[in-house]
């Protein structure tokens, strides 16, 4: 099968309102950047800043006995359990299907990954901080 190539947007497809639009101060405009998303990235920049690098800690929005409900297991009991337990509904209400729940596994993953940085960033504080001493 063979497929047309698309043609590349000139220049002219995209005047100076719609590149400003999309660039929003960042010097992109390969990708249209959210403001939701960009928005809390500056709140937590500023955060990090105000705390002189500590990155905040976030809040635990299940309880333990939630948890222990959802029989979440001790070693996964973190930051992200919220995600967590409608994921583990999720599956076996779907007998596992790799499919399925992509969405929900998805946001576990970028919760865990996120909590790995801010502990990353920790210790590079708390490393910081002996050398100093």
């Amino acid at each position: 099968v063979v497929r047309p190539a698309l043609a590349p947007l000139a220049a002219s497809d995209c005047d100076a309102r719609c590149r400003a639009a999309t660039t929003m101060d960042h010097g992109s405009n390969v990708t249209p950047i959210k403001a939701g998303p960009m928005a809390e990235l500056m709140a937590a920049r500023a955060a990090a800043e105000e705390s002189g690098g500590m990155p905040p800690t976030p809040e635990m929005q299940v309880t333990h006995e939630e948890m222990k409900a959802a029989r979440v297991p001790l070693l996964f009991r973190d930051y992200c359990a919220h995600i967590l337990i409608p994921l583990n509904e999720c599956r076996v209400k779907t007998w596992y299907s790799m499919w399925n729940c992509s969405e929900l596994r998805h946001a576990y993953e970028k919760c865990q990954y996120d909590e790995y940085n801010r502990r990353v960033a920790i210790a590079a504080y708390e490393k910081q901080q002996a050398a100093e001493e």
